[in-house]
């Protein structure tokens, strides 16, 4: 007996260690219309019918000539979007492509018309979908809700009366996100996976496993330089800032998407302390703003701090114990300009003209944190901004000087 026709095909980037923060932010949203939630899924190709005589080795093949040997995808998450269909919609988180995953996209639509219905491409492509509604009136109530399609006369009648439901209020979705993993999905099951990296096929069984998942992330971590191979230092008497290690934290690394396996807290604290001290030799100015470990206990403190290398100041954090030696700021001046270093940028002075050095907000609003913002004279050091090494005074100084733009993310490596 022949096997049956496959289920729907669909090529997606796996989301890797944003997916815990993705799946509760879709569950917010499934919530808000009282709908299931669904699985982080970033659709690039399908879903799709296979055409006779062509199989999943085909979509193997032209993923693999599509995509560019590169060690991962980049992409952004940028608030959310609604998609109609026939009769329903879809909402869910807007993915923007970089020009790199963009044309990778392009090419596998063209290589998949030979063996795919071409009526089926490209379907939900760049939407991470959060809910399906089936029906029109649904779609189209909960797209209005959240501002992504304009009232009809029928939800403004009901705004005028105060019957209609309050607008959910949902934080927004403004982060970037790169992506080591092309899956392919029979059914909206994960079958296989090209771990882009070592450019290696898995089966199903390997997407779940730990070391192989682990070695994806050490390459990837290599590639983008947030795991410094060596010396990484600046010139003599260089001034370092970095923020919210979190030493010790078995949670840290799903909760701000760090790109190490969650609980591997050994891999994380090596990789964090190994890039300090590679980046801060002894005789530099180190600033550390605070929250170095996971809890407030005056001991593992101490002991972390035994490890770091440089003239180190201290600046209080709110998850550090309260010891002598801390201090709540430092003000300091460089290139003719002013600036306070502290934990929390909520703490500074009102009316402080100069630029603001911190950390406390992680990559949690990247919007009004990012790395550098020359508009509110924020430099945000927290680790997942900074890419998970000190950052130079004399860059921000360069930064301030060049009047760069608004700076999301610091890039440390060539990728």
């Amino acid at each position: 007996m022949s096997p049956g026709p496959l289920p729907p095909v669909t090529v997606a980037l796996d989301p890797g260690v944003a997916a815990w923060a993705l799946r509760h932010q879709l569950r917010r949203v499934a919530d808000a219309f009282e709908m299931p939630p669904l699985d982080p899924v970033i659709p690039v190709a399908g879903p799709f019918e296979i055409v006779d005589g062509s199989g999943l080795a085909a979509v193997r093949t032209a993923v693999e000539a599509a995509v560019p040997a590169v060690p991962y995808l980049a992409c952004d998450l940028d608030g959310y979007a609604a998609r109609s269909s026939g009769t329903g919609g879809t909402i869910g988180v807007e993915v923007r492509p970089s020009a790199g995953l963009r044309a990778a996209a392009e090419s596998l639509d063209r290589l998949l018309l030979e063996i795919a219905d071409a009526g089926d491409l490209p379907g939900e492509r760049f939407l991470v979908p959060a809910v399906r509604l089936p029906g029109r009136a649904e779609f189209m109530t909960a797209a209005s809700a959240l501002g992504l399609a304009p009232l009809t006369w029928y939800h403004l009648l009901l705004r005028l009366f105060r019957t209609s439901a309050p607008a959910p209020r949902l934080p927004q979705v403004h982060r970037p996100l790169d992506a080591t993993r092309l899956l392919i999905l029979v059914g909206g099951r994960p079958v296989a996976g090209l771990d882009l990296g070592p450019r290696r096929w898995l089966r199903a069984a390997e997407l779940r496993d730990r070391p192989i998942r682990a070695a994806s992330l050490r390459a990837y971590r290599q590639a983008r330089g947030y795991e410094l191979a060596g010396p990484a230092g600046g010139p003599p008497g260089e001034t370092w800032f970095l923020a919210d290690l979190h030493l010790g934290h078995p949670e840290i690394a799903l909760y701000c998407s760090r790109p190490f396996l969650g609980a591997d807290v050994e891999e994380q604290d090596r990789v964090l302390l190994q890039n300090w001290n590679r980046t801060v030799r002894p005789d530099d100015r180190a600033l550390l703003l605070g929250d170095l470990c996971a809890s407030s206990d005056a001991g593992a403190y101490q002991s972390a701090v035994s490890r770091l290398s440089g003239w180190l100041e201290l600046v209080q954090g709110n998850h550090d114990p309260v010891l002598p030696g801390l201090v709540p700021s430092v003000m300091l001046e460089a290139d003719g300009q002013r600036f306070l270093a502290l934990h929390d940028p909520a703490d500074a002075p009102p009316g402080f003209d100069g630029w603001v050095i911190h950390g406390h907000l992680h990559d949690a609003d990247l919007v009004r944190y990012p790395f550098f913002d020359p508009v509110g004279r924020r430099v945000n050091v927290s680790v997942e901004t900074a890419g998970y090494a000190p950052v130079p005074l004399s860059l921000i100084c360069r930064l301030i000087r060049e009047r760069a733009g608004r700076v999301t993310l610091r890039e440390t490596g060539p990728a």
